[in-house]
């Protein structure tokens, strides 16, 4: 009967403290009412503004190059989801594919997940894509030009590749994957995307 009463006393501490915890983290100013409210953190390095106002959600438009040098007719639709990790340090973004049936939306599935953050040691960002489909982590790093952000780093196959954001606005955005097939030399561009703001 001991041994039950002090596991009841126990397990009754617990919860409260648990409880207490809790509504200490829903406290205004709190690292969790930070990491929940959809904004970069104040102590952030300012570079990260410039992806930071792509938080929220959009409507993705891709359409990719023929391998006989000719774009595609077709056009895919996707959705692009930012918001703030890290307590709003970093960001992440998921691309989710979205299925329909006689054009109404019955599917959204996350094909792979992106989380960057500025190291403005470096002066530049750190960028690692996940896919679900090809099970693989890819490593870019970026920098900041004139208003475009330009990443650098290697696809699935090992290919050099280049992506960019570009033409930013609160409401739209554009994006292309390049490919070199001369070390670098020139770029072709191989995807296309323009994105359109849902909220």
């Amino acid at each position: 009967m001991l041994r039950l009463i002090m596991l009841y006393c126990v397990t009754a501490a617990l919860f409260i403290s648990c409880s207490q915890l809790t509504e200490i983290n829903k406290e205004p100013g709190s690292k969790e009412t930070e990491r929940t409210n959809n904004h970069i953190h104040q102590d952030a390095p300012p570079e990260t503004a410039i992806l930071g106002q792509l938080l929220g959600t959009w409507d993705a438009y891709q359409v990719k190059m023929n391998r006989d040098g000719t774009w595609s007719s077709d056009t895919a639709h996707y959705q692009w989801n930012w918001y703030p990790i890290l307590d709003g340090h970093g960001i992440q973004d998921d691309w989710i594919k979205i299925d329909s049936v006689n054009g109404s939306r019955v599917e959204l599935e996350i094909v792979g997940t992106n989380i960057r953050i500025f190291n403005s040691v470096e002066n530049r960002w750190h960028m690692n894509w996940i896919d679900k489909m090809q099970r693989k982590s890819l490593i870019f790093t970026a920098i900041n030009h004139e208003g475009t952000v330009v990443m650098s780093g290697k696809n699935a196959k090992g290919r050099p590749t280049r992506n960019t954001f570009y033409n930013l606005t609160p409401e739209t955005f554009d994006w292309k994957q390049e490919w070199t097939f001369d070390n670098g030399t020139s770029w072709v561009t191989v995807s296309k995307i323009h994105c359109q703001r849902k909220d």
